[in-house]
């Protein structure tokens, strides 16, 4: 954002010809993070706060204190005097939920649109969703969980990654693999929904490598037509074909020395796929018409949001162009699973748009007795939305709200935005607030290493382990669930992938098949015992358990085993 302050995500750019190393543990910690604040600038601070179950933290006006992510020291709290300075508190349970009490606090807290009265419960799988806390009408809050790991770059950080914006594990581990790939001469495969920002992820790479000086050159193999695809990338010969008056340089030949990126990789016609190999493989090009090979360097990065696994399967994609391509991958979160920094975003899309229309005072700090222009519950209801179409539909959407409440004091959702919230499908076994909250789509707060690219051989392409093909949870039985989850050592988010599904399903998978645990199923007893005949042994205990390692990790602590 640009506000002149250090952030926290500009901390955490991982750029630089040093080493990375990763400090801290990367349990999972309780956090508060602010998604929405009068004062703009505290927006994407955060409280990590004491989740031991049974410990009671208070949240109030004076406490507890918000800092930049990263941030060692310092810090500031809420300070808004419309908030009491009487606490909410907060407990967490032994399954990995919250409890709320409101006590005599006269601070209104909401939830989904609706005042907690008395208390209310969220479940472990709200928190691992992100729970959006509408606090005194004045300031969101983001219940969660997030990694402890921080990477720290050696060496001094960077702007080459300034358009992604966030402090979120996934995008963490984002900025980690730019970092990681950007000064070597591999080609990258981007993967990620639409909208993700997979151009933004490929533009960063090129800024933080040796060829930044040299040209970007995006192509979008969706918008080419097939018949046209292998002259457009490589050019052709004056007289090549009908209409060919002249002669064409290709995208390879504009990019040479620089960075070729290729967006809807997967829609590239067979033809395109098997000259696109052969200059993976010698570094040469063929211009259409021409006799001879030309050295090239150019360096490839793709992108998709197809399952090129599957298209390898139906023979629609080439086995041998996935594995050149794919030397290095980079998965790239949706935006629901990177829920803390919507915040971030809302500021900079509301800045950027107004300043368009030339309204920018509008998200000038207000007078102590005013009400900002910008209303929290309008960004909590924001927040709280799962975005299928991630940061381009999100900006979409702020773009909609700002141009229709041009030259108003005051901004309110618009019907073409009312409408695209109401339509969010109901989550699983959603229920009226304030009673304890439903399980919800959680997101991947534990970042886990992108899958491995697949290998030289073709036999282990279609096999590989990425995302299947779609498909509904109704349609995996037990046995191929704990199959998966074996294979994946009960990582639900790999299983997931590995299935097809979402990881909210595996959830609601556990729950109708009675053979099927997550960690949070386990009894005290249960985990007291095997930790007591394996010696303390993680992996082990995981093992015969059959649960993820990690999770059973945080059940040990809270027990007091670990």
């Amino acid at each position: 954002m640009p506000t002149g302050r250090n952030t926290g995500f500009n901390r955490t750019t991982l750029v630089g010809r040093g080493t990375a190393t990763a400090a801290g543990d990367d349990a999972p910690a309780l956090a508060l993070t602010i998604l929405y604040h009068p004062v703009l600038d505290r927006v994407g601070d955060r409280a990590l706060v004491d989740g031991s179950p049974g410990r009671p933290f208070a949240l109030s006006r004076t406490v507890p204190v918000f800092a930049p992510p990263a941030t060692p020291g310092g810090g500031a709290d809420l300070g808004d005097e419309h908030l009491s300075r009487k606490p909410i508190h907060f407990t967490a349970t032994p399954d990995g939920g919250l409890r709320i009490d409101i006590g005599d606090c006269g601070t209104a807290l909401n939830l989904g649109g609706q005042r907690i009265l008395g208390s209310a419960t969220l479940s472990a799988k709200e928190l691992a969703r992100g729970v959006v806390l509408e606090f005194g009408h004045r300031i969101v809050l983001l219940a969660h969980r997030v990694s402890t790991a921080e990477y720290v770059p050696d060496g001094g950080a960077s702007d080459d990654a300034r358009e992604l914006v966030g402090a979120s594990d996934g995008l963490r581990r984002v900025l980690w693999d730019i970092h990681s790939v950007a000064d070597l001469n591999l080609p990258v495969l981007l993967r990620g929904e639409t909208g993700s920002g997979k151009e933004l992820v490929a533009r960063a790479i090129h800024r933080a490598s040796l060829r930044r000086d040299k040209p970007f050159v995006p192509v979008n193999l969706g918008a080419i037509t097939p018949s046209l695809a292998v002259a457009e990338l490589f050019g052709a010969e004056r007289g090549a074909y009908t209409g060919a008056d002249r002669r064409r340089v290709g995208y390879f030949e504009q990019a040479h020395g620089g960075t070729l990126f290729l967006d809807e990789i997967g829609e590239a016609p067979v033809e395109l796929q098997v000259a696109l190999l052969r200059t993976l493989e010698t570094g040469e090009i063929q211009t259409v018409g021409a006799t001879q090979l030309r050295k090239i360097d150019v360096r490839v990065i793709a992108a998709t949001d197809a399952d090129l696994e599957g298209k390898v399967a139906t023979g629609s994609f080439r086995a041998p162009l996935l594995n050149r391509l794919a030397a290095y991958e980079i998965w790239i979160p949706p935006l629901r699973d990177r829920r803390d920094d919507i915040g971030r975003l809302l500021v900079r899309f509301f800045r950027e748009e107004l300043a368009e229309i030339g309204e920018s005072h509008r998200l000038a700090p207000a007078a102590s007795d005013a009400k900002p222009w910008l209303p929290a519950s309008l960004v909590a209801r924001l927040a709280d939305y799962d975005w299928p179409g991630n940061v381009r539909q999100l900006r979409n959407v702020v773009r909609q709200i700002v141009i229709g409440n041009r030259g108003r004091h005051r901004a309110e959702i618009t019907p073409a935005v009312e409408r695209l919230l109401v339509r969010q499908p109901p989550r699983e076994s959603e229920r009226p607030r304030p009673i304890e909250p439903a399980p919800q789509d959680p997101p991947h707060v534990h970042v886990s290493d992108p899958p491995a690219a697949a290998k030289a051989s073709n036999d282990d392409v279609a096999s590989a382990s990425r995302p299947a093909v779609r498909r509904k949870p109704a349609d995996v039985t037990e046995a191929e669930l704990r199959e998966a989850l074996r294979a994946c050592r009960w990582d639900l988010a790999a299983t997931a992938e590995k299935l097809g599904i979402s990881r909210a399903s595996i959830y609601m998978l556990s729950e109708r098949f009675p053979g099927v645990r997550t960690a949070g199923d386990l009894t005290e007893q249960e985990i007291s015992q095997c930790h007591r005949e394996l010696g303390g042994d993680l992996a082990r205990m995981a093992e015969r358990l059959e649960v993820s390692e990690r999770a059973l990790l945080r059940r040990v602590r809270e027990l007091g085993l670990g």
